[in-house]
């Protein structure tokens, strides 16, 4: 993970709320098929599915519309997916909608049964992000995810070992995505990507929420 100015003190801020499950976190080598399923189904919502067929590449064209949700694909497919769809170049608002409608389309399966793990009475911002770990593993394997709880209200993801952390698309998309699971459990939440921490094989995401 990068260090950027200023870095350091913030980290001395900073309570550890989710460590890294490893020292060196391993990169991603295999994405759930459904995370495409869904985010090709969101193209389609919103008329860009022809664009995005015509820039695929020819040798992988086949491997990704024949997709069915529920299967493990290598890690290089998914990078071609995401890489694919920057090349339509979205607006941020378009790109963070699409991360939202994923997340929704998805509630009713990760995000619903970790809500349920939940029983201390209504479940937080806090309590989603606990399950991190739970919710990567059940969508990517390898990679890990770190959680820093700089606020009461306000939390930064690092997650490592990402290849998809390069494509623009991917880093935007999965903004959206995780201010969409944190509005399910608060009254408003935003987020803002933090470039200094960002690498090729990094994302970092701050959270807040009222």
């Amino acid at each position: 993970m990068r260090c950027g100015r200023g870095r350091g003190i913030v980290l001395l801020m900073a309570e550890l709320f989710l460590p890294f499950r490893t020292a060196t976190p391993r990169p991603m080598t295999e994405a759930r098929s459904t995370l495409i399923v869904s985010g090709i189904q969101a193209l389609r919502a919103h008329s860009l599915y022809e664009r995005y067929v015509e820039l695929l590449s020819p040798k992988l064209r086949q491997d990704i519309m024949s997709l069915v949700a529920g299967l493990w694909i290598p890690g290089a497919l998914a990078v071609e997916h995401y890489r694919t769809i920057d090349q339509l170049a979205l607006s941020k608002s378009t790109i963070e909608a699409i991360g939202a409608e994923v997340a929704q389309r998805g509630s009713k399966t990760v995000l619903s049964r970790g809500a349920a793990l939940i029983k201390q009475g209504k479940p937080t911002p806090w309590d989603i992000l606990s399950m991190s770990h739970r919710n990567l593993d059940n969508n990517w394997r390898g990679s890990d995810i770190m959680v820093l709880k700089e606020a009461p209200q306000e939390a930064l993801l690092v997650w490592a070992g990402q290849p998809c952390a390069s494509v623009p698309y991917f880093v935007t998309s999965w903004g959206g995505f995780l201010r969409a699971v944190v509005s399910g459990f608060c009254k408003t939440a935003f987020h803002r990507i933090a470039h200094d921490r960002c690498s090729p094989t990094t994302i970092a995401i701050h959270l807040s929420w009222v």
